[in-house]
Parts: C-alpha cells; sequence; structure tokens
C-alpha cells in the first residue's frame, strides 16, 4: 500500500473524506444526464427520419457501416475516461501529470485511427458504399476522441464542459439529419456532416486540456497510468468489438437486411444502457476512492460471490427469452423488428447486472481489474463463436442472443479466475 493511501476500515465500507467531496449533486446529476439522454435520442430520430427518407435497402447499408465500426469509438478511448476517473481523483500530486499521459494517448490513438482510414478514403471515390464504410470509422475514432476528452474535464471538475459538448452533438445531428432530408442526400453526406462537427468540437477541448496538463511526466506515473487504462479497456473493447463482429456476420448472411433492425435497437437502447453507463462513471471519482479501502473478505462476500448466481439465473432467463421472441416472429404475432426489439429488452437485466459487478470489480484492488479484464475477452469469444452458429440460422435474434451469452460467459470466467488466484489481504492502491 502506498504512502497517501488510509488504512483498511474494517467490517464495512465507509466512504473518506475526499470520497464524499467527490460524490455529485442532484443538481449536477440530473443536468449531466440530460445533455446525454439528449444526444442519444437526438441519434434515435435522426436514425427514425432517414430510415423513412432513404427506404429500407440504403438504410441497411448505412447501419451495417455504423454498426461494425462502433469498435473503433472504444479502441481510440481504450479505458483512457475511466482510467482518468479513478486514478486522477487519488492523485495528491501528479495529477497534471496524469493529465498529460491521458491526453497525449487518446491523441496518439485517434491520430493512428484518422490517419489510416483518411489514407484508404482517397482510394475509394465514386464508390459510395466503401465510402460510407470509411467515414463511419472515423467517426467512431473522433466520437471516441470527444469521450476522452469529456471525460477529462470531468475528472479536472469541469461538468460544465459535459453538458455543453452533448447539447452541441445533438445539434449537429439535427441539423445534419434536417440537409440530408431537404436535400435528399445519402449517408455519405450525413456521416459526412457528423465527422466534421465532432472534429471542430474536439479541436474546442483541447486549449483547456492542454493548459492543465504538467510536464514532464515521470515514468512512475506514466507506466501505471497506461496499464490501468489498458486493463479497463478490455471491458468496453470485448463489448464493442463483439457488436461489430456481430453486424459483420449478420451483414454476411442471408438475413443481412436485418442489420437495420439490429442497429435501431441498439440506438434505442443505448439511451437506456449509455445514461446507466454514464452514471456510473459520474460516481467513480467517488466509488474509486470508497473501494480503495475495502477489505477483500467483504468484496468478496458483496460481489465476487454473486456471480455464479447472476450466471445461472441469466442463462435460463435467456433461453426462455430467445424461445419466446422467436415462436412470436414465427407465428407472426410480431414483426421481426419489434422481435429483436423484445428480445433485448428482456435481456437488459442481465447487461445490468454484469454491468454493475465489472464496475465494482473494475474500480477495486489490481487483481480484480486484471480478472475481470481477463473474463471480458473471454465473453467475447463465447459470443462469437456462438454467432458463427445462431447469427445464420436466426439473423438479429440470433446476434442478440449472442451478445448476452458473452455477458453470461464474462462472469462465469471472472469468478473461476477469482477462485484460482491468491488473495491479497489488502487491497493496493493502484
Amino acid at each position: 500500500m502506498t504512502a497517501d493511501a488510509p488504512a483498511p476500515t474494517p467490517a464495512r465500507i465507509r466512504p473518506t473524506d475526499g470520497a464524499a467531496s467527490r460524490r455529485p449533486t442532484a443538481g449536477l446529476l440530473t443536468s449531466l444526464l440530460a445533455g446525454r439522454a439528449a444526444f442519444r435520442l437526438a441519434l434515435l430520430g435522426a436514425n427514425t427520419v432517414l430510415l423513412a427518407s432513404w427506404g429500407q435497402g440504403p438504410y441497411a447499408h448505412y447501419a451495417g457501416a455504423m454498426g461494425t465500426a462502433q469498435v473503433l469509438t472504444t479502441i481510440t478511448s481504450l479505458g483512457i475516461e475511466k482510467s482518468a476517473l479513478k486514478l486522477v481523483p487519488r492523485a495528491r500530486r501528479t495529477g497534471g501529470q496524469l493529465i498529460s499521459v491521458f491526453l497525449t494517448c487518446a491523441l496518439a490513438l485517434a491520430g493512428a485511427v484518422v490517419l489510416w482510414l483518411g489514407c484508404a478514403t482517397v482510394f475509394t471515390a465514386g464508390d459510395d458504399h466503401r465510402m460510407a464504410m470509411l467515414l463511419a470509422g472515423l467517426y467512431a475514432a473522433l466520437l471516441g476522441l470527444n469521450t476522452v476528452l469529456v471525460g477529462l474535464c470531468r475528472a479536472l471538475g469541469r461538468d460544465r464542459a459535459d453538458i455543453a459538448n452533448f447539447a452541441t452533438l445533438s445539434l449537429i445531428v439535427v441539423t445534419g439529419t434536417a440537409l440530408t432530408a431537404l436535400l435528399d442526400r445519402g449517408p455519405v453526406f450525413f456521416i459526412g456532416w457528423l465527422l466534421g462537427g465532432t472534429a471542430l468540437l474536439n479541436l474546442a477541448h483541447l486549449p483547456a486540456l492542454y493548459r492543465a496538463a504538467a510536464r514532464p511526466v515521470r515514468r512512475t506515473v506514466a507506466v501505471p497510468a497506461v496499464t490501468t487504462s489498458l486493463l479497463m479497456a478490455a471491458g468496453d473493447v470485448a463489448a464493442s468489438g463483439t457488436l461489430s463482429l456481430l453486424f459483420a456476420l449478420l451483414g454476411a448472411s442471408r438475413h443481412h437486411e436485418q442489420s437495420g433492425h439490429l442497429y435501431l435497437m441498439v440506438l434505442a437502447s443505448s439511451v437506456l444502457l449509455n445514461g446507466f453507463g454514464y452514471l456510473m462513471r459520474l460516481f467513480q471519482p467517488h466509488v474509486s476512492l470508497t473501494l480503495r479501502t475495502v477489505e477483500a473478505d467483504l468484496l468478496d462476500r458483496r460481489v465476487v460471490r454473486r456471480l455464479p448466481q447472476i450466471a445461472v439465473v441469466g442463462t435460463v432467463w435467456t433461453v426462455l427469452a430467445l424461445l419466446l421472441t422467436h415462436h412470436a416472429e414465427r407465428s407472426g404475432l410480431v414483426s421481426p423488428p419489434v422481435a429483436v426489439l423484445l428480445l433485448y429488452v428482456l435481456c437488459v437485466p442481465m447487461f445490468f447486472a454484469v454491468g454493475s459487478v465489472n464496475y465494482l470489480l473494475e474500480n477495486a484492488t489490481a487483481r480484480t481489474l486484471r480478472v475481470t479484464a481477463a473474463g471480458s475477452v473471454a465473453g467475447l469469444v463465447c459470443a462469437v463463436l456462438l454467432g458463427l452458429v445462431l447469427v445464420p440460422a436466426l439473423g438479429a435474434l440470433g446476434a442478440v442472443t449472442a451478445l448476452v451469452t458473452g455477458e453470461i460467459a464474462h462472469a462465469l470466467a471472472a469468478r473461476l479466475l477469482l477462485r484460482t488466484t491468491a488473495r491479497p489481504t489488502t487491497a493496493p492502491a493502484p
């Protein structure tokens, strides 16, 4: 345990003074959540308008491009936002150096992706479908960078930057949709509009973050910060990677026209799931400081032992939900898009349960962080292998089932790894 870390609190979780000071107020929570919800609702409304304007075929190509590119948002952010919200509040003397490390990593990752896709774009003139794919990748990369920049602002206590950022993104989406419909333009125009607006917004964040950064950066600060970011990125990269690979499998199957159904489902669910994840990020500085003092035995009783229960209940529930929705679709009781949305809604509690446990393990000790990172990779492998069977057979319903199964595999793998690794006597402070 480092010299700055307080002594562990026996018997129960008790936040430190620093943890209490980082707890967001009700008014701030409302404003921040409203900004994110407005952006997600704007995206959902925009895609509903675009589907009506373009028709099923062109929209399916657009949805496939945007869905496949989602993993680039996670790759360019690579756990940096979560690491900043975890480590910067704990830092008493090295906060500016951490900001320097995180900002440099984010710019380097986004720059590499943009350079790669930008060069490929030069050779795709005249091919609208491939151009849409590449522009979707560029937009996803810059959206990931935007997430990091806003997260660094929140880690520094600049919460208003978050509210203004997502209000501006919502305006970009609404104006882009209106222009696309009025001018009768296609996916390339719409994605290009989103790309340009996000790029300008990212540039607006850089001056304040550059002033907050401290130089030079010691190696003893940079290496743990980068390592923590990589481990905390594993869950998000696995989740978005699974979704992107399932979109690719669906697009290559005989059910490729259902890509639009799956993408609309993802957008609709993102209002709820991303709001839930964002709420956890808002409390992360407070939770990080609190979990710093938790004994390993208490964490095991309250969190780790719940994993097998979640996996068993989730397996039974997912099988029943798939049988119900598949029967309803085959019987004509609901249309295919409604069946996909219904299955996903039925499985939302599973996403919440595994996401909550993963959040606590990420922010507890270095050991639990490594274990849940490995568990998320196991979940990705399981979901993709099952998707190779279910997607050709069931289409979008199979993709959703594989996605949920990956969460179940994540929980089981984490429990097995936590049973086989040695338990430390105290919780080290990352």
